[in-house]
């Protein structure tokens, strides 16, 4: 995971310090997949934009639109000081659906293109659910009448920057996009994510929101809009 959080920032950093004010032409894209691991789904549908320099036209600065979902069966999510706090919300299953606004970069190498994109601020929405809440250690916190409780709970509805900020939903992707032909491509990568749940409660410490980083492998169909 800190592998793939470093790789994301030192691309999207290095190609905005070239990129400083130098004439460029747009092009524009989708991509329609979905990642995969151990039953747990991550489909989306991005909408993409790129700058290709002039005089660096393998460079490219992007922006674009993700809407994304996470799909799955038991889990544990624990509040951001899970390292002194030891309580934690379990659910039977998680259902979100979010909206983001993310930015890239990628490098054009004759038909692949490899790059990187965050998430930057984003909504999230889904299902409502109970989660139980546990605590493992002593003495007792502020949220001590909900130990071994069902909490209602809720998808964290306004996001930030979640590759450097912990609870926050969203998700962030390295790829590698292949075209066939001028008009389809097929885009392979790894996504990064996390998911954060909202309480209805203050529990121990105050917290409210809840979250887990996860990481699938992704694979989606890409058609250019223009270029």
């Amino acid at each position: 995971m800190k592998s793939t959080r470093l790789a994301v920032i030192f691309i999207v950093l290095f190609s905005v310090k070239i990129y400083a004010q130098q004439p460029a032409r747009v092009t524009a894209g989708v991509d329609f997949g979905t990642g995969y691991k151990d039953k747990t789904w991550v489909p989306s549908a991005m909408y993409h934009q790129e700058l290709s320099l002039n005089h660096f036209p393998w460079l490219r600065i992007g922006w674009g639109v993700r809407a994304w979902g996470y799909y799955a069966g038991r889990t544990d999510l624990a509040p951001k000081n899970t390292s002194l706090s030891g309580d934690t919300l379990k659910f039977g299953k998680i259902t979100s659906n979010g909206l983001s606004f993310l930015a890239g970069a990628s490098i054009k190498l004759w038909r692949f293109d490899i790059g990187a994109n965050t998430d930057l601020v984003g909504i999230a929405f889904g299902a409502r659910r109970r989660g139980l809440y546990t605590q493992t250690t002593l003495p007792d916190g502020e949220g001590a009448e909900f130990y071994n409780s069902y909490v209602p709970s809720a998808p964290s509805t306004l996001n930030a920057l979640p590759l450097f900020l912990e609870n926050q939903s969203g998700q962030s992707e390295l790829f590698l996009r292949y075209w066939f032909t001028p008009r389809v491509g097929l885009k392979v990568g790894y996504v990064h994510g996390r998911i954060t749940y909202a309480s209805s409660e203050k529990l121990d410490n105050g917290q409210t929101r809840f979250s887990q980083s996860y990481g699938v492998p992704y694979a989606s169909v890409s058609f250019p809009l223009y270029n």
